[in-house]
């Protein structure tokens, strides 16, 4: 269950951290030099923690274990898995604290995208979708998918992506000749950045025509054309929150494994204008 806001007696409330040493990470494919470990980072060099950085190539089989005993021979103080979702697929056992990185609620942050855009009038949201068998993709459907059923709209077929600009090139070839699409939630920034490029292409201009909103809000995002409104994702706060709860459990609190930091909506050009307008 996501760790909400420390209340005043929580034991995750901001404080001095008595304790300094090395923390181990287990990152696996992109995570390994991703947004999220660079957070992580931060949020290490600020109480002065040092990161032993454990990379496995696969997640099946003895990889991630032997990366949890690699680390514990090193000492560590406790263990960071950057794929979170590795925790709740296996049990893990691990002598010193062991916990999943935070991460952005990836369902509120589609929800608001949605509702966004649902609340400049649109009838449906069309969803550019990641990878079916990602969980970071499939919580962002999830939450596109049941915001519209609340709002009782229609729910067209998703358009798959692989999280790639091409990708989104491709989808968006296929979404500027169907009918009644006006409005589209793409589940990254790269594939809004080759839908917008496709639907240009089609003569079909944003925001005049339509309206996109991608997730990430990658450094180009801001440059786009017509610059991207889009879900920002603080990898910072993460690691903060991160920190905060294996810091909480190295002193012996009993806190929840799992935390989350709120998602924000930053709208831009791509979402400003009334359809038509």
């Amino acid at each position: 269950m996501p760790v909400d806001d420390a209340g005043p007696d929580s034991p995750l409330r901001a404080r001095p951290v008595r304790r300094r040493g090395t923390l181990g990470v287990i990152a696996t494919g992109a995570s390994a030099s991703g947004p999220v470990l660079h957070g992580l980072r931060t949020a290490a060099r600020e109480q002065e923690y040092a990161l032993s950085v454990f990379s496995v190539s696969g997640t099946s089989g003895a990889a991630v274990p032997a990366a949890v005993a690699g680390l514990q021979l090193q000492g560590v103080a406790g263990i960071v898995v950057l794929d979170g979702h590795l925790l709740a697929e296996r049990a893990l056992v691990s002598a010193v604290p062991l916990v999943p990185a935070a991460s952005t609620d990836q369902y509120a942050g589609a929800r608001r995208a949605t509702e966004h855009l649902l609340e400049l009038g649109h009838p449906t949201v069309w969803h550019l979708g990641g990878p079916e068998e990602g969980p970071v993709a499939r919580a962002r459907e999830q939450g596109w998918r049941e915001t519209l059923e609340r709002h009782g709209a229609e729910v067209p077929p998703v358009v798959r992506g692989d999280w790639s600009a091409r990708s989104g090139f491709r989808a968006g070839q296929s979404l500027a000749v169907e009918s009644g699409v006006g409005a589209v939630f793409s589940a990254n920034d790269h594939m809004a950045l080759g839908l917008l490029a496709a639907f240009a292409e089609a003569g079909m201009r944003v925001p005049r025509d339509g309206h996109v909103v991608g997730f990430d809000d990658v450094p180009e995002a801001a440059y786009y054309a017509p610059p991207l409104t889009t879900v920002r994702q603080d990898h910072v706060a993460a690691g903060r929150r991160t920190l905060a709860i294996l810091t909480a459990r190295l002193e012996g609190a009993t806190v929840p494994a799992w935390g989350t930091v709120e998602a924000e909506l930053v709208v831009r050009e791509s979402s400003r204008c009334l359809k038509g307008a």
